[in-house]
């Protein structure tokens, strides 16, 4: 399907927007833009066309009952695919990637209470091939443009029609509150009320992710990064570069980023700035070269009191 007026400047800026709201009204976009709802539309609708795109809701973890956190590389000796496949499969992993240097795959876990995190790090040691794992705890989430960041209440209450609206976005992040309101069985403004306070309240957040199994489009790179001085300066002088995700962690690293881009000469530029950065003493990067799972909580998972505990 040929572009209907849309630069490629046009198309990033679009897409940026739905990563940052994936319900960001089309015409709000347009006028942003300088452009017409029409080209928007087109923009979106090719980039879902060919699954480059897929807009879907991410759970805060206070919901889930999740609240220790890990980033995993994960080394292996053999053919990767058996160990790659189980780890995709386990429910404590959000993000599973096939990356560039020393290990294969690299993982996000999220867990409930001890020993929970743990045993979920066991389980991945026993998987078949499995070398070696570097764990690296992470201390506080600072961004996660795709998910909502856990505040540590768990007192906000859902019922079974969240639940429902919350399943319907996760397979259609777009559905019109016609379509969420029928879901759950109620009408089409109490979808949008209930909607609008799981949003508001950082229960929900719908975001366009990038379908990145093996596009070129969208480039990222993780970044592990150990700081010269008190850690405050060097993570302010990281949230500048706009990353996707930032955590302050344990281990070998003190900050964990991960930075994307168009271009890899815009990788570089980013890189490079980071390198550059006084604040900063080192600075490993590896290239995630095939995401192979970015899902941040599902909707059967929420309890009534946001503590939806540790049942996989």
């Amino acid at each position: 399907m040929e572009s209907i007026g849309a630069t490629d400047e046009l198309r990033a800026r679009v897409l940026d927007e739905l990563r940052q709201d994936g319900r960001a009204s089309y015409a709000h976009i347009a006028a942003k833009h300088g452009s017409t709802r029409r080209v928007v539309t087109h923009i979106v609708q090719t980039a879902l066309e060919r699954e480059e795109l897929r807009i879907t809701v991410s759970v805060s973890p206070d919901l889930l009952g999740l609240e220790r956190f890990a980033y995993v590389q994960i080394a292996l000796d053999g053919p990767i695919s058996e160990a790659r496949a189980a780890v995709v499969a386990m429910p404590e992993t959000t993000f599973v990637a096939e990356i560039t240097g020393s290990y294969a795959l690299d993982a996000e876990l999220r867990a409930g209470p001890d020993p929970h995190l743990r045993d979920t790090i066991d389980t991945i040691r026993q998987l078949p091939n499995v070398r070696e794992l570097r764990v690296h705890h992470y201390d506080s989430i600072e961004i996660n443009l795709y998910s909502p960041l856990r505040t540590g209440r768990t007192g906000f209450v859902v019922d079974d029609a969240d639940r429902a609206i919350v399943r319907h976005l996760q397979r259609d992040g777009r559905a019109t509150f016609r379509q969420l309101g029928d879901t759950a069985g109620i009408s089409a403004s109490g979808a949008r009320l209930r909607l609008t306070r799981l949003t508001d309240n950082g229960a929900v957040k719908v975001v366009g992710i990038p379908t990145r199994g093996s596009h070129a489009a969208a480039l990222t790179v993780g970044a592990g990064i150990q700081v010269r001085g008190p850690i405050g300066p060097a993570l302010a002088r990281v949230r500048e570069l706009a990353p996707e995700f930032l955590a302050v962690s344990s281990g070998g690293y003190d900050l964990i980023a991960t930075l994307s881009g168009s271009s890899h000469d815009e990788i570089l530029h980013l890189t490079d700035q980071l390198r550059s950065c006084n604040e900063i003493a080192r600075v490993d990067t590896w290239a995630n070269l095939r995401m192979l799972k970015e899902q941040y909580g599902e909707g059967d998972r929420i309890s009534a009191a946001g503590t939806a505990g540790t049942a996989r």
